[in-house]
């Protein structure tokens, strides 16, 4: 199994703790040349999950038949931006390495603040999980055999989905969850503009909207994740909800701490080489299934 190639890991340690839009630019312009460009994996972009425009996600499978796992990609971009498939790199490199590793993966987009405010997010990450469990067997994947996987933002929506009675819809609830680098707690004296601009300017509907006071009302396995350069503000909040998870089950969830890497170059290494991320999310995906079948 590959690492993490030596001057990609002196790049992310120079950059440091720090996230930014330029960050971003930074990280991807390290991964870029080493995306994968082998063939062999069906994508079919832009299925509709909704009528808005933003309702639309990719599905990336290595064949129609069969009765794969699937896992349902929601990526970040600060409640405000982001896209599933902003270039023909990312975040078709996640994608395209979940496909070759046998499983359906499903990437979306959603609905962004300030147009769409708190709940939009988690509402779409809830009907793209409803499409998927429908339509999902017509591109080889079995919807008994789900995975949520969120970041940073996308993080937060899938929390909130997994999490807030509000929201859930508990027959497409997934096996289980991956969490990596979100924010779980809405407070008024961290909330940065984006933040604002999705959870709103009444601090009296924080804690209502916060996820990590709702994780009571589920149990989905979670796999947690944080990076070694992620901003205080965007690992803290992971530590938070382990210890949530810690005293809702009496015992600590799986946590993984991803050594060298920044809040973005966890997700944008996939299908570079760099396959730790990867392989931890398929040995938690293969305990659940285990799980299930016991």
């Amino acid at each position: 199994m590959s690492q993490m190639p030596d001057n990609i890991r002196q790049a992310l340690a120079e950059i440091g703790a720090n996230f930014n839009p330029e960050v971003l630019e930074r990280t991807r312009a390290l991964y870029a040349p080493l995306v994968s460009t082998a063939g062999g994996i069906e994508e079919v972009q832009d299925l509709p999950y909704g009528s808005n425009a933003r309702q639309k996600l990719d599905v990336y499978t290595p064949g129609r038949s069969g009765n794969r796992p699937v896992i349902v990609y929601v990526p970040g971009g600060g409640f405000t931006g982001g896209d599933k498939r902003s270039d023909e790199r990312f975040y078709g490199n996640l994608g395209r390495w979940f496909a070759r590793q046998g499983l359906v993966c499903v990437i979306l987009n959603y609905r962004l603040a300030p147009a769409y405010g708190w709940p939009a997010g988690a509402e779409d990450v809830r009907s793209a999980l409803a499409w998927t469990w429908t339509n999902i067997g017509e591109y080889g994947g079995h919807p008994d055999q789900m995975f949520l996987f969120g970041q940073s933002a996308g993080a937060s929506h899938a929390a909130t989905c997994l999490f807030d009675p509000m929201v859930r819809e508990a027959p497409n609830q997934p096996l289980g969850a991956i969490l990596a680098s979100g924010v779980y707690h809405v407070d008024a004296q961290t909330n940065t503009p984006n933040h604002l601009a999705y959870f709103g300017k009444d601090a009296s509907k924080y804690e209502a909207r916060s996820p990590i006071n709702h994780v009571a009302t589920s149990k989905v396995p979670l796999l947690l994740s944080l990076a070694e350069f992620d901003p205080v503000g965007l690992s803290v909040p992971t530590l938070e909800l382990a210890a949530a998870i810690t005293k809702r089950d009496g015992k600590a969830p799986q946590l993984f701490y991803q050594r060298h890497h920044n809040h973005v170059s966890t997700v944008l290494s996939f299908d570079t080489g760099d396959e730790t991320f990867g392989r931890v999310i398929l040995n938690f995906i293969a305990d659940c299934l285990a799980a299930k079948k016991t």
